[in-house]
């Protein structure tokens, strides 16, 4: 597709699915999930210019998902999406990242409760007030993944964060300065967020 994503393709029950769009790449495969609503776009098309970003500074093949309210669970679903890419490119053995704003950070961390094995996670702005403990509980469940909690100053979870400080070493919190919930007005920023994915990597 022009402008856009190579591939979309929908994934569900009955009439119900998700939509993944997928730019392809190398065995580095990134999952990005949208928060509770979202499309694979997102608004001003911020998910479909973090995978081009991805993919064209790194290479990496990335899945943007959708999150539709409809569908509670959406684990089995994702998981299933992520190994038909990675069969669809003949890749047996591939690194998986995750990428995930608002709820999208419980849906990535349900993921991993569901059996996929992140080598890094960002967690953006993901919602602690209602579910703090089980989701502190499954990060400190999954110890060989590096987990990056972000979150804008004027987020209302921020002030939670301060219980997973010293969970783990790999786990780190970071705050960004003048963003709310939704980066308002850091558009930019928000989209070079995910290049924190991978720090170490040369353009």
């Amino acid at each position: 597709m022009a402008n856009g994503f190579d591939k979309e393709i929908d994934y569900g029950y009955d009439s119900v699915a998700v939509r993944y769009g997928i730019k392809y790449g190398n065995e580095k495969l990134v999952f990005v999930k949208a928060g509770l609503g979202g499309g694979i776009p997102g608004y001003c098309e911020k998910y479909l210019k973090i995978a081009e970003r991805l993919n064209e500074k790194y290479g990496c093949t990335v899945i943007c998902a959708s999150n539709p309210t409809e569908i509670r669970d959406q684990s089995a679903i994702d998981k299933f999406a992520i190994d038909e890419v990675a069969s669809e490119l003949g890749i047996t053995s591939f690194e998986v990242f995750f990428f995930g704003h608002s709820n999208g950070g419980v849906k990535g961390l349900e993921l991993a409760r569901k059996g996929v094995s992140f080598k890094k996670m960002m967690l953006v702005n993901m919602p602690l007030m209602i579910n703090m403990f089980t989701l502190k509980d499954i990060i400190k469940g999954m110890p060989d993944t590096e987990v990056v909690m972000i979150y804008g100053e004027l987020d209302p979870s921020l002030f939670y964060t301060a219980f997973f400080n010293g969970i783990r070493d790999n786990v780190e919190v970071s705050v960004i300065a003048g963003a709310d919930h939704n980066f308002t007005g850091y558009l930019e920023e928000f989209i070079q967020l995910a290049d924190r994915l991978f720090p170490d990597l040369k353009i």
